[in-house]
């Protein structure tokens, strides 16, 4: 939670309340926009093709490799113990194979997600700073840092609504 503090020197003077110039205060609920908007809904659909295409390609490597092992374990009485043991590890070598292409899935997915969400905070913020420059405010504080505030001074779907005007899709770039 954010707390402002107003500090006093230990002999008494310091900053008074009326050298202050009057706080005027809005609240944004900046993770809602990142989820609600249009454009966010966008990004969300794109990764989601990303992400199923990628789960086709680890479950074709999945029935493969249960092929393989299955093949490897009907030869194991017919093959020696050294061809076996190579084998058996060649195997291995391709589980983990399997396994990294998979973990290389996510860090991408998670890259141009995080990418195409840098597009959504770009066209935000420029928004917010106009939306505060027009209407006076001296202070915007994320929504999730408030303890309590007036309805009155959420400005989120304001934001929200001029965010869907200017930017109401965003081309995901294609994880590699």
């Amino acid at each position: 939670m954010a707390l402002v503090v107003l500090f006093t020197s230990v002999n008494g003077t310091g900053v008074r309340g009326q050298d202050l110039p009057k706080a005027v205060v809005a609240v944004l609920d900046f993770g809602k926009v990142m989820r609600k908007s249009d454009a966010a809904k966008d990004i969300s659909r794109q990764i989601k093709e990303f992400r199923d295409s990628f789960r086709d390609e680890i479950q074709a490597d999945e029935i493969r490799l249960r092929q393989v092992e299955t093949e490897l374990k009907r030869q194991r009485s017919v093959l020696s113990p050294a061809v076996f043991e190579k084998r058996r590890q060649e195997f291995r070598n391709q589980v983990i194979a399997a396994q990294k292409r998979g973990q290389g899935h996510k860090r991408q997915l998670d890259r141009a997600l995080k990418l195409a969400m840098d597009k959504i905070k770009a066209v935000v913020i420029p928004i917010v700073k106009e939306l505060t420059e027009n209407k006076g405010f001296t202070l915007v504080v994320e929504k999730s840092q408030v303890l309590f505030a007036n309805r009155s001074l959420d400005v989120t779907d304001e934001v929200m609504r001029e965010l869907n005007q200017k930017l109401r899709t965003v081309a995901v770039p294609k994880p590699q």
